[in-house]
């Protein structure tokens, strides 16, 4: 669709009463193209036309005060009435039971941190000028750590 035809379409589609410049309608006449989608966008206007009501349809009596019943009757959604939805607090009370439960069995069931201080065994001998402390397993403790490390240097370095 050419220029001239495009500024005044919205004008030429509203009805027949109206004044079109003189270079729209010689465009018309010069171009069947124009012409051509412009008859097409009549039809449609009258189709859309011929779907107006010819009356003023007025809703039934107390309309307005029912949809504003509703309105309020419904109210600000907050977090709590999601809460208090029965699938819902069925949902997060099966989560938190089954939380706790998990959390339990991983307590339970974990050693207790680094003992190595209370196992091992302590051999005191008084003496009155001096307190010497002897650690008898000082030298195991040297060794154990040992054949961790290299476990751990044999797991790092490990190929298939």
């Amino acid at each position: 669709m050419h220029e001239p035809i495009r500024e005044n379409l919205e004008e030429f589609l509203k009805g027949p009463a109206r004044q079109m410049p003189q270079e729209f309608q010689a465009h018309l006449e010069a171009c069947e193209e124009c012409a051509g989608e412009l008859r097409l966008l009549q039809a449609q206007s009258k189709m859309l036309r011929s779907l107006q009501c010819d009356a003023g349809i007025e809703p039934r009596a107390g309309f307005y005060a029912r949809v504003m019943e509703r309105i309020e009757a419904r109210g600000p959604a907050s977090i709590w009435t999601l809460l208090l939805e029965p699938s819902f607090g069925r949902r997060l009370a099966l989560a938190s039971a089954t939380l706790v439960v998990l959390l339990g069995t991983y307590l339970v069931t974990t050693e207790a941190g680094d003992n190595s201080i209370a196992s091992n065994p302590v051999t005191m001998t008084s003496d009155a000028t001096t307190a010497q402390v002897d650690v008898a397993s000082g030298a195991d403790t040297l060794q154990q750590q040992r054949q961790r490390d290299a476990v751990l240097v044999n797991l790092a370095s490990y190929h298939e």
